[in-house]
This record gives structure tokens, sequence and C-alpha cells, in this order.
């Protein structure tokens, strides 16, 4: 309806627009194949109306419109990062330790605390301590005896804790959530690691901290305007969603979020909590609710990922969840009609997914619902088939492309980690940070992915995926991802032309954007850049 009315307003020359807003002067990369590129656009009332020349949309605006002079800057519709994890951790004292220090670092930074104290002691660490069998219960309780200690390991999915923090998470051999484990020593005894859903799961337990999320949003969403990116899809883990809907609300950000549920303390089957909560709102502008998301096994770092073969350590890493739990909570997701969000690491888990699925229902029952993979190392190139019959789309995160050598390796012997060959097979892709929060660092990554050169994409690729891409993995390409009439006026003008192919590689992390709009309003300006 608003493309028709737009277009009508372009052909009627000698009418003016009803524009609250004109941009001008710029280079607009509209991510819409009708209308490729242009240097104006028209907005009002949070939508576009019209985009074309400056002739044009100039020449169609009304005395009372505003302009904007672009000065020439690339502009891009908003990002809308798919994986973000925006929440609340422990009321904890942050060590701050230098990876590269390993265990030796750690163990001196937790020595340089008092034994005394309320809050926790917590650190991320790289995967050689986690691995450490000297770091364990044992040697932590030698530090702290008293103190609560977590050290989380950088991808997530495991950590160490000592005696009193096992206490405080009501965690012992035999009261472990579905979905984790537990490390044992020789005796049986837990000694210390503590891996998936038995680190999610008792957060749940903890007293919330509302001042504190909305501090965290604030924060986090001020950066990622600043950025360019207008909206995010966000899996807040140990936070419950009406929780993090009043944060946000009250936070003030105009960053738009699709809230997305993460079932912790549930067993798989069951019905999560807040799944009655209706996907929009008009209290609550900005904010939608959707989708339901499960971890279905770690990371290929700490070798949690379940792999079809072998690690260079002789092990297939595990499935957080057997056969039938993956087929129940999938059951669960389909009968409510809701997308099912799905870590899925490797080709094993995903092999049990679509096993699973075809078990639920038949794969055109699926595609409506578009089930999104979250990471999808191992969609690996037999099971690129079944997939797309199940309407699946791929969420990737291109930073995790930047990985060692020794994991790199192990991807590319086994053409795991797709990213371009998945667009070449019909598969939608959509991107999220999951990690570092900048497009322009990730488009980086992504155009030049250490571990899988041979799947880079273009910088135009790369923006689409995290534009309109993105848009489709929530529901929403009609609303956003490009600019066209119609849409909702949602872009970002950059500090600097990304798609100019004279601009090195190592330039794009540098960018930001001088003006970010929202549904039409300012809700990021560069002090440096004039509007007036």
């Amino acid at each position: 309806m608003h493309r028709l009315f737009a277009c009508a307003l372009l052909l009627a020359s000698t009418q003016a627009l009803p524009a609250d807003l004109v941009l001008h002067n710029g280079k607009v990369w509209t991510g819409d194949a009708a209308q490729p590129a242009a240097s104006a656009i028209a907005i009002d009332d949070g939508r576009i109306v019209a985009v074309g020349s400056d002739a044009e949309i100039l020449g169609l605006a009304s005395a009372a419109s505003r302009r904007i002079d672009l000065k020439g800057r690339r502009v891009v519709p908003g990002i809308n990062d798919a994986h973000t994890h925006v929440t609340v951790g422990l009321a904890s004292i942050d060590l701050k330790v230098d990876r590269a220090g390993g265990s030796a670092a750690v163990r001196a930074a937790l020595a340089g605390q008092p034994r005394d104290g309320d809050r926790w002691l917590t650190a991320d660490i790289g995967m050689d301590v986690l691995a450490d069998p000297t770091m364990r219960r044992r040697q932590l309780d030698a530090l702290h005896p008293h103190r609560p200690v977590l050290l989380t390991g950088w991808t997530g999915h495991g950590m160490l804790v000592n005696s009193a923090a096992l206490q405080a998470l009501g965690l012992a051999p035999e009261r472990v959530p579905p979905g984790g484990w537990l490390g044992r020593d020789a005796s049986g005894a837990a000694d210390g690691r503590v891996y998936e859903y038995a680190q999610w799961s008792p957060r749940t337990q903890l007293p919330p901290r509302p001042d504190r999320l909305r501090q965290v949003i604030a924060e986090e969403t001020a950066t990622l305007l600043k950025l360019g990116i207008t909206s995010i899809q966000n899996m807040a883990i140990g936070t419950a969603v009406p929780d993090f809907i009043a944060a946000w609300r009250d936070s003030g950000t105009p960053l738009r979020v699709r809230v997305i549920r993460t079932p912790l303390a549930t067993a798989p089957g069951q019905t999560p909590a807040a799944a009655d909560l209706p996907r929009v709102d008009p209290a609550r502008p900005g904010i939608t609710v959707s989708g339901t998301k499960w971890i279905l096994d770690g990371t290929p770092m700490e070798r949690g990922a379940a792999m079809r073969h072998a690690y260079p350590d002789g092990g297939h890493g595990r499935l957080n969840f057997s056969q039938a739990e993956i087929a129940s909570l999938l059951g669960e997701i389909f009968s409510r009609g809701d997308q099912p969000l799905l870590h899925v690491s490797g080709d094993a888990t995903l092999a049990a997914v679509l096993d699973a699925m075809q078990a639920v229902a038949a794969p055109a029952a699926w595609q409506a619902l578009r089930p999104r993979i979250e990471h999808g190392e191992g969609l690996a190139p037999d099971l690129v088939g079944r997939a797309r019959g199940f309407g699946i789309v791929l969420v990737q995160n291109p930073s995790h492309f930047m990985l060692p050598p020794a994991e790199g390796a192990y991807l590319q012997a086994h053409a795991l980690q797709p990213l371009a060959s998945v667009l070449a097979a019909g598969i939608p892709l959509a991107l999220g940070s999951d990690g570092p929060p900048s497009p322009w660092l990730n488009m980086m990554f992504a155009s030049n992915p250490a571990s899988r050169p041979d799947q880079a994409l273009s910088r135009e690729q790369v923006l689409r995926a995290y534009t309109a891409g993105s848009a489709f993995a929530e529901f929403a390409e009609a609303e956003k991802g490009r600019l066209a009439p119609g849409y909702a006026a949602d872009l970002a003008v950059l500090s600097q032309d990304v798609l100019d192919p004279s601009l090195p590689a190592q330039a794009l992390p540098a960018t930001t954007s001088l003006l970010t709009l929202v549904a039409g309003e300012v809700a990021w300006r560069d002090p440096e850049f004039a509007t007036d």
C-alpha cells in the first residue's frame, strides 16, 4: 500500500510529497532490487515514502519538509543484528584477566583479591585454562574458600567454579539441570567444571537486578546505534522475558528489539515461560516477542560440538539432549506455531535435528516456520539439501571464522562452517554478531574468513545478509531491511563508504554511523555531522 502510494506521488510531479524529512546528496544502497541505488529519500510518519534522485525528491518535497544534506555519504538500511545476548550478569568483580597469560594469570588475579566479600569473582578465560587439570575446584578452593569464583570459557559453553559457587548455584552431581553436566574427579565428585545448561539454568534462581539490567541495556544500545545498528534479535540467557521487556522499555532506547524466549530451567517438551505473550503490543512499540531458542551442543573450541568426524584428540563432542528430547522440544515449538532457533554447531547435531524434525512433521509443514540454525558450522555439504527442504534459515556469525589454525584446519578438512556456499545453495542467510558487535568488523571477517577462505562473501552480500537477510529471519522482510517506499525509515549514514572497492578491508572496522534513524527519528548523531 505504501509503495503504491509513493509511486503515484512520484508520477504526479507537480504534487508535493507528504514528507516530514528529506535526505539528499547521498550514495544510497537501498537493498531493493527494483531500485538498487539512489541519492535521496523522503520520509513521513516513520516510513519511507519515496526514493530517487535529488531532483526527483527535492522537487516533490514540500516547503515544510526538513532537509538533511548527506554530503555524499554512503547510506545503508539499518543493520539488523540477528544474534545478540544483551543481558545482565552476576553481581561480580570482573578480574579482566589477559587470556594470553593462561592459568598463571588467572591464579595471580584471584590471589590478589580479598578472601572475604559478597561479590562473585568472575573472569573470561581461554580454552587452555578450561582444559587445564590444575585449574579445578580443589585449586580454586585453596585460593578462595568462601567467595564464589566463576571463570567462564570465552565461548560461553563451559566454566570453572569453586565450592562456594557450586553451592550458590545449587549444583551437585545428583542435581544437574536437563541439558547440562558437571566434570567429575576420579571419585565421582564434582571437580569444578560446569557445562551447557548446568551453567545457565541455575541463574534463573538468582535475584533479579532490574536497575543493573536497565543500565546494561542503555549502555549497550547506545554503542549499537553508533555503529548503525537499528534492530537486534536478542537471547537474554538468564533473564526472564517479562523482566527484560520491562527493563528495555524503561531504558528509553529507540533501538528495535526482537525478544526471543530461551527456556532454561525447563525440560524439553514443556511449554516455556512467557509463551502466551503477544508478538506485538501497542504498549511497547519497537519490541516484538517471538521464537524459542534451544542450545543443542557446544562449540568446536571446547570440543563440545557433536561431530561425525573425530576431533584431533579422538573425541566427537556430545549432544545436550537425546534424540527423543530434541524431537520433544521441536514438537512443542511446532505445536505453538512458533519459530525454532537452534544452536547447532556440529554436523552430528544437525543430522539429529533434521531426523527429529522429520519425526515431528513433514518438511513442507516446517517451511512456514522458517526454522533457524544458529552458527551452523555443521551444515555439511551432504546435509544442505535436507536443510533446504525443511526451510532452514542459517544465522551465521562472522567472528566465528577467525578461529585458531587447528580448529580452522579441522573445519576445512571436513567442509564445515559454510558461508558463501549457503547462498549458492538457496538457503537464506542472516548475520548476527554473537561476539564483537561491530557489523563493519564482521564485514571484514566475512569477506576474509580465516578458517574458510573459500567461503568469502562480497561486501554487498554481507550487507544484504545483515539487513534483508536478518529481516527475513524474523518474518519482518516486508517491514525493514530495505530502503524502499513503504518500509520503516531505519537507516545509517556511514563515516566511510564500505562498498567502495578502494577502501582496504583493514579499514572497515573503523566505520561508524554519523547519523542513525529509527522510524524516521534521529536515534544517534555524531556531533561533527551537521544536520541543519
